[in-house]
C-alpha cells in the first residue's frame, strides 16, 4: 500500500514540474515575440505583421464605356417569296448578282389570267361602243334615261374587271423591291410556288448597320450621333471599325429592360451582314477620375469595400464604384486623393490590425 501511495506522489510532483515548465516557455516566448514588428492575438499571442502591397490614389483621365454584343445588319433585307401561288416559268437573274429595283426576277404561270383579260377587255369594247350609240339616241329620245345609265354602268363594272385582272396578273411576277445583291436561290423552273416559299434573299450591301441593346442604366446617355466602336471576328479581329448612331427605339424591351440601337458603320468594306459584332460604347469621359486596380475591390452582401491603410493599420472601408476598364476600376465614393489602397496579400489584412506597406 505504501509503494502505491509512493508512486502516486511521484506522479504528482512530475505534473506539477511540467505544467510549470510549460506556463513559464509561454510568458517568456511572448515576451520575445511581442516589439515593433507583432501585433497581439485575443489571447495575448503573437501575430507577425504581414508585408503587402499597395498603391497611392491619384487622379488620372478615364473613360467609361460599356461592352456590348452586336450584329452586323443590313440596311435592306428581305426574304423574296411570292404573294399567290403557281408554277415557275422562268427565273431572270444570277445567284450572288446585282439586280435594280423593278426587275422582274421570277416569272409565274400567268396564260389562264391573260386569257381573262383579253376576254374582259374585247367585253369592255363592245360595251363602250353600245355606250356610244345610246349616247347619240338619247340625243334624239331614241333610248330611255335608264337604258343609257345601265350601259354606262357596264362599262364601269368591265373596267373594274379588267384592273382585279391586272393586278392578278402584276402578282404573277417577283419583282425586285429595292437594288442590291441577290443570293442563293431555293427554287428552279417549274417549281409550284407556294407564299411559305422563299425564293431567295435580297440585301442592300453598300450600306450596313451595327445593331445591338444597351442597358436600362445606360439609355439615358445614349442618343442619336454618338460614335461607337467595333470589332468583327474575322480576319481583322485587331481592327476596330466606327459607326455612328442614327435610331434608337422608342421604349424599352419590358422583358430584358433594355433598349435597341443602330449604328451606320462608315467603313463597311469586307464586312458582311450576319457577322458577329464586339461593341465598345463610350459614356463619359473624365480627366480626374479615382482609379484602383480591380483585384483591390471586395463585394460582399453589404456592398463594396477596399482596404485603406491609415496610421500603419488597414481599415476596411466602403466605396461606390462607376465604370471599369480592363484592369482598373473608377471609385466615385469613399476614397480621396493621396490614399493608400491595399493591392495584393488581401487574405492576410485584416481591420484595425497593424501592416507593413510596399508602395508600388
Amino acid at each position: 500500500m505504501s509503494r502505491i501511495t509512493g508512486i502516486v506522489l511521484v506522479l504528482l510532483v512530475l505534473a506539477a514540474a511540467a505544467w510549470f515548465f510549460i506556463a513559464r516557455s509561454g510568458k517568456e516566448g511572448g515576451g520575445a515575440a511581442s516589439g515593433p514588428n507583432a501585433g497581439v492575438g485575443p489571447r495575448g499571442a503573437a501575430i507577425p505583421i504581414p508585408t503587402i502591397d499597395a498603391i497611392t490614389i491619384t487622379p488620372k483621365p478615364f473613360e467609361e464605356s460599356v461592352n456590348l454584343t452586336g450584329s452586323i445588319v443590313a440596311d435592306e433585307r428581305v426574304d423574296l417569296r411570292s404573294e399567290i401561288s403557281g408554277r415557275v416559268t422562268a427565273i431572270s437573274f444570277q445567284e450572288g448578282s446585282l439586280v435594280k429595283k423593278g426587275q422582274v426576277l421570277v416569272q409565274l404561270f400567268d396564260a389562264d389570267l391573260r386569257a381573262q383579260l383579253q376576254k374582259s377587255t374585247q367585253q369592255l369594247k363592245l360595251d363602250q361602243d353600245r355606250l356610244h350609240r345610246f349616247q347619240q339616241l338619247r340625243a334624239v329620245d331614241g333610248v330611255s334615261q335608264e337604258d343609257l345609265e345601265n350601259a354606262q354602268s357596264n362599262v364601269e363594272i368591265r373596267k373594274a374587271e379588267a384592273d382585279v385582272l391586272k393586278a392578278q396578273l402584276m402578282r404573277t411576277q417577283i419583282v425586285a423591291p429595292f437594288s442590291g445583291r441577290i443570293g442563293l436561290r431555293n427554287v428552279s423552273v417549274g417549281t409550284v410556288l407556294t407564299p411559305s416559299m422563299t425564293i431567295a434573299t435580297l440585301a442592300n450591301e453598300q450600306t450596313l448597320n451595327v445593331e445591338c441593346s444597351i442597358p436600362e442604366r445606360f439609355a439615358a446617355v445614349v442618343h442619336p450621333g454618338m460614335t461607337l466602336e467595333f470589332r468583327v471576328r474575322g480576319r481583322d479581329t485587331a481592327s476596330h471599325r466606327h459607326a455612328t448612331i442614327y435610331a434608337m427605339e422608342p421604349a424599352m424591351d419590358d422583358r430584358t429592360r433594355s433598349l435597341r440601337i443602330r449604328a451606320r458603320c462608315k467603313e463597311p468594306q469586307g464586312i458582311v451582314a450576319g457577322m458577329f459584332a464586339d461593341v465598345a460604347l463610350p459614356l463619359l469621359k473624365v480627366s480626374d477620375a479615382l482609379l484602383v486596380p480591380s483585384e483591390c475591390i471586395i463585394p460582399d452582401n453589404n456592398g463594396t469595400f477596399v482596404f485603406r491603410v491609415r496610421n500603419g493599420h488597414a481599415e476596411k472601408t466602403k466605396v461606390e464604384t462607376g465604370g471599369r476598364s480592363t484592369n482598373d476600376v473608377r471609385v466615385t465614393n469613399g476614397l480621396n486623393i493621396g490614399d493608400t489602397v491595399v493591392t495584393t496579400g488581401l487574405l492576410l489584412v485584416k481591420p484595425n490590425l497593424p501592416v507593413k506597406v510596399r508602395i508600388r
